[in-house]
């Protein structure tokens, strides 16, 4: 992060050197006066206090309104400010006094702040030359929202929602945010892109508009690379102005989805023609998360690959050993691996190590849960997909996750509101089969066959739902007596996966669960005997 000028033209403030120019030429200001106009100019979004006023200019010191009137009179004689009409520095009586000039923010070169002649600024601004191996991981700031109409009952708003947003994308632990002090010094209509990069060392920017038209409440959010000033991700959300609490967390629940899909794709999107050897760790690893979630054998193995590579660079870091939990996890769940003991145990090593270094990441305590579920403990898993959830409170994993064992521990009200609390936190999200197939089960359980048909087809025309979950739609349409139906998908589930025999379609169901393994051997039987 870099030193910063404030621009408002002609003139330009900097407060490292403690100069104020105005096209250029230096601007002769009395110390006291320089520290009243930079508060003012920092904070030009509200209006600061007399008391404000005297404790950072003054230090505290007993002084008269003269004296805080005579400073004012001399930062707007600097400006030519009419004080009867001032364009620049205004009174708003009995509140104090506010600076009214568009502010936009600039980054100042090393070289000035340390007193040389700046010759060699590059005219990029976002060039901010080789980053060092801190600088790797992907960071974002979230900026004060703009407000529109009239919001004067929800006073702040415009700071408290991205306030929430940082707090809660720092609980991923995996991806860097800029603190909100720093963020916030960035306001107005007129944000620069290339300017939050190179001041925050920021790759990317989530700003937001919030409008209160009549009793509605809409509030717009958008996700920028700073780089090149792509929108990667727009949100658009309204709801009557007594439902703002629940809009809020439905954004934050947005906003994780998006750190934990939509980042990690765009950052990997330039580098499928890149040889491993030349990736740095943090690019291998997303690269991996990418073939990851092909959820395939072929995109499993190379996962793998390029995960091994990211350890290989940076053995520290816990999100490319929780992804190798995944990979095995995925061998061992999906027999894509003929050693299923072997890949169960290696998928808790990195579970393992994964949580040793990064005990609070969600992703990690998730598949930590996952573990469980190969060892057919949907108890044991509980533990973990809490803490997944407590540290993330709208990680749609977590309650996928516990969604999941509480089907297999028959706690089925659980079961279901966790599956539909994942589905509402991400409609379009790689693990939406298994969701809905949690709904199936909970609908089994309670003999509701038309509903466990409904939502087994759901998951089973998933484009990326495994073999397994075809199955389950065939058990669905028998249970509820549509023999041809069911003989039909399952001639779907050899169709997608040959090689799947009913030892494997079982192991998909935990051993604990003796009522549901019951079910699932008869529709075996009774629709593929041969398998």
């Amino acid at each position: 992060m870099c030193a910063v000028q404030y621009a408002f033209d002609p003139f330009l403030l900097d407060g490292a050197r403690r100069e104020l120019r105005c096209d250029g030429w230096l601007v002769h200001l009395q110390p006291q006066v320089f520290d009243l106009l930079y508060l003012l100019v920092e904070n030009p979004h509200r209006v600061v206090g007399r008391d404000e006023l005297i404790e950072k200019i003054w230090k505290g010191r007993i002084v008269s309104d003269d004296a805080v009137s005579s400073r004012i009179r001399d930062l707007r004689r600097v400006f030519s400010d009419n004080g009867h009409d001032p364009a620049l520095v205004r009174t708003i009586r009995g509140h104090g006094f506010r600076f009214m000039g568009e502010v936009t923010l600039r980054a100042a070169s090393r070289s000035r702040i340390e007193g040389t002649e700046d010759r060699t600024l590059p005219k990029d601004p976002t060039t901010t030359g080789s980053p060092g191996k801190d600088d790797l991981r992907p960071s974002i700031a979230v900026l004060p929202f703009q407000r529109n109409g009239d919001l004067d009952r929800f006073e702040a708003i415009e700071e408290a929602i991205p306030r929430e947003l940082i707090m809660t994308l720092a609980s991923l632990r995996w991806i860097k945010v800029v603190s909100h002090g720093s963020a916030f010094k960035f306001r107005g209509k007129q944000v620069d892109l290339a300017q939050v990069n190179h001041i925050l060392n920021a790759r990317y920017c989530l700003t937001g508009v919030i409008d209160l038209t009549g009793d509605r409440i809409t509030i717009d959010t958008e996700l920028s690379d700073t780089g090149n000033s792509e929108v990667i991700w727009a949100l658009r959300k309204s709801a009557g102005i007594d439902d703002i609490h629940a809009l809020r967390a439905e954004i934050a629940a947005n906003v994780i989805m998006v750190a934990e899909l939509e980042i990690p794709q765009h950052e990997t999107s330039a580098l499928r023609q890149v040889d491993a050897e030349n990736l740095d760790a943090w690019s291998a690893m997303h690269l991996g998360f990418r073939y990851m979630s092909q959820f395939s054998r072929v995109g499993n193995e190379k996962a793998k690959g390029m995960l091994s590579r990211a350890l290989e660079l940076d053995p520290q870091l816990a999100r490319a050993s929780a992804g190798m939990a995944f990979v095995h996890f995925q061998n061992a769940f999906m027999r894509y691996a003929s050693d299923v003991s072997g890949e169960a145990d290696a998928a808790r090593r990195f579970a393992e190590a994964s949580l040793a270094l990064q005990p609070q990441d969600p992703f990690a305590n998730f598949m930590m849960g996952r573990c469980h579920w190969l060892d057919h403990d949907p108890e044991g898993s509980k533990r973990w997909f809490r803490q997944s959830v407590t540290s993330c409170p709208n990680y749609t994993w977590g309650h996928y996750g516990a969604s999941w064992a509480s089907v297999f521990t028959d706690d089925f009200e659980t079961a279901m509101e966790n599956a539909n609390h994942a589905i509402d936190l991400s409609p379009i999200d790689p693990f939406r089969p298994g969701m809905t197939g949690n709904k199936m089960w909970v609908y089994i359980a309670r003999e509701d066959f038309d509903s466990a048909v409904k939502w087994a087809e759901i998951a089973a025309r998933t484009p990326w739902s495994h073999a397994g979950m075809v199955y389950f739609a065939a058990m669905s349409n028998w249970l509820n007596g549509n023999t041809e139906r069911a003989r039909w998908w399952i001639s779907e589930a050899r169709r997608r996966n040959p090689d799947l025999q009913k030892d494997n379609i079982l192991a998909l169901v935990p051993a604990t669960s003796a009522r549901f393994r019951a079910v699932l051997s008869k529709t075996l039987s009774a629709l593929d005997p041969s398998g």
